[in-house]
């Protein structure tokens, strides 16, 4: 298999982007008043913006996840974070993503959103992964994105660990792992595999190979 580079994959025009930043991002001393952003000096800390960087809860949640806080990102709910990875990857109407029916419809919803195409595969007959196809599929360059939704909603089946990282392996786009319902396992979450198959890379430190979507 070929060294992933996802600096490939990333919109040209989202790769240029320049960070935003405020005075309170580039301020590094101790202020109880921060009047840049209009905020009442009474009340705090009711009254204030919040971490744009979630420090705080990323800590926490590496606590209770055993996940790095460097691999969290904090969404709205997963369908922002669905939304984003497509506006981020995928340039309208030339890229595409795949995923699979019965499932989590919001991938469709977002990916029509944006003007990307969507490759649906069904399930076979026991709601089980269509390997072959995926493989087929996979290597269509215009493909940037597989969502795979474990355990699936709606039918419940998890997808075997073995041809996950099968996918992993052979597909060289963002493989985005929704764990949404990984609580309702008992095989548990997937985040093991953080590591093996996450990749950093020099322009965000905080963008990698394969995504887990985990909102248990």
């Amino acid at each position: 298999m070929s060294k992933f580079d996802l600096n490939r994959l990333l919109r040209p025009n989202i790769k240029s982007l320049k960070p935003y930043s405020s005075a309170r991002t580039e301020f590094k001393g101790q202020a109880n008043i921060l009047l840049d952003a209009n905020e009442s000096p009474y009340n705090e800390p009711y009254n204030r913006y919040p971490d744009p960087f979630q420090s705080k809860l990323k800590a926490r949640l590496s606590e209770l996840k055993s996940i790095p806080s460097e691999n969290l990102f904090v969404g709205n709910g997963s369908d922002e974070i669905i939304d984003l990875l497509i506006r981020a990857f995928c340039i309208p109407g030339k890229d595409k993503i795949l995923t699979f029916t019965p499932s989590y419809t919001m991938y469709i919803t977002s990916a029509e959103i944006n003007d990307v195409e969507v490759v649906e595969l069904p399930l076979t007959s026991d709601f089980n992964l269509p390997l072959d196809e995926i493989t087929r599929l996979s290597s269509d360059p215009s493909v940037k994105i597989i969502f795979i939704c474990s355990p699936n909603n709606p039918v419940g089946n998890l997808v075997p660990r073995s041809e996950i990282e099968k996918i992993c392996q052979s597909f060289q786009g963002l493989v985005v792992l929704d764990e949404a319902y990984a609580d309702f396992s008992s095989e548990g979450s997937l985040t093991s595999l953080i590591g093996k198959y996450l990749t950093y890379v020099s322009f965000r430190p905080s963008l990698k190979l394969t995504v887990w979507l985990d909102l248990g």
